[in-house]
């Protein structure tokens, strides 16, 4: 048997036109496994779309490829091909792959829709040389006829078990090699089983495929399988992209909706706790106060009482600076927690801000800096909040700079202001030590102070009046290098402003 299949293949056959049909049959077989598994991992119509497509460019890959092949045979004598076989030698190959085919994407064991496939080729091969025609009769060895077809189907079921339900790029290149061996393997065992024997008196029928008009076909064949297959890369390609693209855009969204609610979460934790502090400071502040307005009447009328005694001068003065500190704590307190509506005025913010600094004393040796550029820059705000918030970072600034210093640099504190189209800026830097960078995230949180006196609550209150505002506040800085704070308030249109 081996030395017939040697005969058929190196004496009759044209082996360019043999390695031709190898390439052909390599693409078509590696175009249709691709397809095949996008049928598996897509559902609905599209699994539907990719089972035809698969089934197709197989069944034209396979009669391409045998045709090629026919082209290639030598028998020596002229043949032709009758146009109905051969047309109908496609048809069944396409059709009966697209049964084997759905047979494998169903639970149905995957080795029998495979062995159906097989007996596709099988099918269009004993088909397509049913069409030939010769003046010489046609005699088939049985035997070699049945032992094709069995290769055919033996591989082809191969084929499809090593493909799987999840195809890996092994796995697929796995199963095109086996369908290629099915389709080689049944043609040339089958091209063995026949003999062609002379018979002058066989006339060669009129109405035949010469094989310049197989060529033709088989080029077609051949456009047919490149065209779907560079198709069907790009529609899968495009649909992993949109995927991935739709994938993206919905993790994006998830994580900006995680973000709100997490917003949204710390926000009622922050007000809640501020509702339980509102009405604990309120119940303390009315606790204290009274006290508080005895012990200064009470002071009142012992510095009337010792007018003549210099020596209690000092401690008096002492007891009422304490008492003017916790009063201005309870007062804090209340302004955090409840908070006003703005009783706004409209200003312009450099003639007010110079104003407001020249009462200001930052204490010996501190110089202040002015860089006002924004002239006529008029906003309505409320100015005594607005007070408390501007005193409040100096203030900061001028403890910061009360430290101890070993750079030699003299303590100066800048304030300057600049005009956007959107917005004017207040900026308050000093040249001081600056804030460590693992506290510095923590300096809006309320009752959070790294000083031995005061409430914590000075840069939380500003920032909530910036916010009461529209605007902003933030802070750079970096050790030994100074603190520079920024106030974004929003510009808003005269008639806004009046309003």
């Amino acid at each position: 048997m081996l030395r017939i299949l040697y005969a058929c293949l190196f004496e009759q056959h044209d082996l360019r036109l043999v390695a031709l049909a190898a390439v052909v049959c390599l693409l078509g077989c590696f175009t249709a496994i691709n397809l095949f598994a996008d049928a598996q991992a897509a559902t609905g119509r599209r699994r539907h779309i990719w089972h035809a497509a698969a089934a197709t460019v197989f069944g034209a890959g396979v009669w391409t490829t045998h045709f090629i092949a026919e082209l290639a045979y030598r028998p020596g004598i002229p043949i032709g091909y009758e146009t109905d076989l051969t047309l109908l030698s496609i048809a069944v190959a396409i059709i009966v792959t697209w049964a084997g085919m759905w047979l494998a994407l169903s639970p149905a064991p995957r080795y029998v829709g495979g062995a159906i496939i097989g007996g596709a080729v099988g099918a269009m091969h004993y088909t397509g040389m049913a069409a030939l025609r010769a003046p010489a009769d046609l005699v088939w060895d049985p035997m070699m006829v049945a032992l094709s077809v069995v290769i055919g189907a033996l591989f082809a079921a191969a084929a499809m078990e090593v493909l799987g339900r999840k195809p890996t790029i092994g796995h697929r290149i796995g199963a095109v090699l086996s369908l290629v061996l099915a389709i080689v393997a049944l043609h040339f065992t089958g091209m063995a089983a026949l003999t062609l024997t002379l018979n002058p008196a066989i006339a060669m029928p009129q109405e035949v495929i010469a094989p310049d008009l197989l060529a033709i076909a088989v080029a077609a064949g051949t456009a047919l399988i490149i065209t779907l297959g560079l198709a069907g890369s790009f529609v899968e390609n495009r649909l992993a992209q949109r995927a991935i693209e739709e994938n993206e855009r919905l993790q994006r969204r998830i994580e900006e909706r995680t973000a709100e609610l997490r917003h949204v979460q710390d926000e009622l934790v922050r007000k809640e706790k501020l509702s339980v502090l509102g009405q604990l400071t309120a119940t303390v502040a009315h606790e204290l106060r009274n006290p508080l307005s005895a012990i200064a009447n009470t002071v009142y009328m012992l510095r009337q009482q010792a007018a003549e005694d210099s020596g209690l001068d000092r401690p008096i003065a002492r007891i009422e600076r304490s008492i003017s500190r916790c009063e201005r704590i309870i007062n804090d307190l209340l302004d955090f927690t409840q908070m006003r509506r703005l009783d706004t005025t409209q200003v312009e913010i450099d003639a007010w801000l110079g104003e407001l600094l020249d009462t200001q004393k930052l204490g010996a040796g501190i110089q202040l800096e002015r860089r006002f550029a924004a002239p006529a820059f008029a906003m309505s705000i409320d100015i005594e909040r607005m007070q408390r918030v501007i005193l409040n970072v100096i203030e900061n600034a001028v403890h910061a700079m009360s430290e101890p210093r070993g750079d030699g640099r003299s303590p100066r504190i800048t304030v300057a202001t600049r005009g956007g189209a959107a917005h004017l800026e207040i900026l308050i830097e000093d040249n001081g030590p600056g804030i460590p960078a693992d506290i510095l995230p923590q300096v809006f949180e309320p009752l959070f102070s790294t000083k031995s006196f005061g409430t914590g609550l000075g840069l939380p209150m500003v920032k909530q009046i910036m916010e009461q505002h529209g605007g902003a506040i933030s802070i750079a800085s970096r050790p030994q290098s100074g603190t520079q704070v920024t106030l974004r308030l929003p510009r808003r249109q005269p008639m806004e402003m009046a309003a």
